[in-house]
């Protein structure tokens, strides 16, 4: 008789040295903690077969290869090949078939994207091994395939004008086309427009942030124009003289695109109910009486609805 098993990796746990894990949300938090902050392009992650005990639980330990382009934090190894190590948020078990299915809220997840990223990382015993600054949640900010023109070396600015470079020729990107998931699920497309406007605003600060922003809107796309337009009348701190009211335009014309995703069409219909003029007030009461008849259209309803009540709150007098 012939026997048949099915062998299933086994995942062998280790005890983490690390400090205790937390979220680092802004770049400069990411670039504090970390030993090298590079551009590099990694491959498709992978489980190594073991396992971290890190914060009260057993994670799979991930590794990507990593071709560095350029550092901008410490000194640039000898070869520009690397490993990178990091951690999925949960450990397989016998059985999983490599698929993991488990209900998580918290920050966001990632390791490594497969492509172009902006690396945070921490050096290791192991030359030419590097772990991600912060295992299990997101650091590594995935990049477009092709890098933007760069500044000289010598300039006073050159990392500042080479991250907002890449941030927006990111923010163009994902517009277009975000990247397929592998077939192992680890490969996260580039993320939304939103995400890399907030950590251009989260790099430069809101100040020169707007002036960049109100800068970048002039050469791209409408539909990238709209999405800047919300985070321009959105911020509270701008610089003086600063014309937020001329980007109302554009979140009105979004919050009114039926052919743009009811999501989009929601954060618009947020930021007119935050800052919108009296010139919002008429859009948003077309847009609460549309009929709704999908989850998402009722959500964005609920939304026009909400924004339309506080809006009239603060443009219309007690008396009228």
């Amino acid at each position: 008789m012939l026997l048949c098993f099915l062998l299933f990796p086994i995942l062998f746990p280790i005890a983490s040295n690390r400090p205790q894990v937390s979220s680092l949300p802004t770049i400069q938090a990411r670039w504090d903690a970390s030993d090298l902050v590079c551009i590099g392009e990694a491959d498709s992650p992978q489980r190594t077969g073991r396992a971290e005990f890190i914060d009260g639980a057993n994670r799979d330990q991930l590794s990507a290869n990593v071709a560095l382009e350029r550092c901008f934090k410490g000194e640039k190894p000898d070869s520009p090949d690397v490993r990178v190590l990091g951690n999925y948020v949960a450990a397989a078990k016998p059985g999983d078939r490599g698929v993991i299915s488990f209900a998580y809220s918290g920050p966001p997840l990632g390791f490594v994207h497969n492509g172009r990223n902006l690396l945070f990382l921490l050096r290791t015993s192991v030359p030419d091994e590097f772990a991600v600054t912060v295992p299990i949640y997101e650091t590594a900010i995935p990049l477009a395939d092709v890098p933007p023109t760069y500044p000289s070396p010598t300039s006073a600015m050159f990392v500042k004008v080479v991250l907002t470079r890449e941030l927006e020729s990111a923010i163009l990107q994902s517009e277009e086309a975000g990247r397929d998931l592998d077939s192992k699920g680890f490969t996260n497309p580039l993320l939304s427009d939103y995400r890399y406007i907030d950590y251009l605003f989260d790099y430069l600060g809101h100040v020169d942030g707007a002036v960049e922003m109100s800068r970048f809107l002039e050469t791209v796309p409408i539909a990238i124009q709209r999405d800047i337009a919300i985070k321009l009348i959105d911020i509270e701190d701008k610089p003086a003289g600063f014309d937020q009211s001329g980007y109302e335009s554009l979140v009105i014309a979004l919050a009114l695109d039926e052919s743009a995703p009811p999501w989009k069409r929601g954060n618009a219909a947020l930021a007119l109910g935050r800052h919108g003029s009296q010139a919002a007030l008429a859009p948003l009461l077309q847009l609460a009486s549309e009929p709704a008849r999908t989850e998402e259209l009722k959500m964005l309803h609920n939304e026009a609805v909400s924004s339309l009540s506080s809006l009239k709150a603060r443009v219309i007098p007690p008396d009228k």
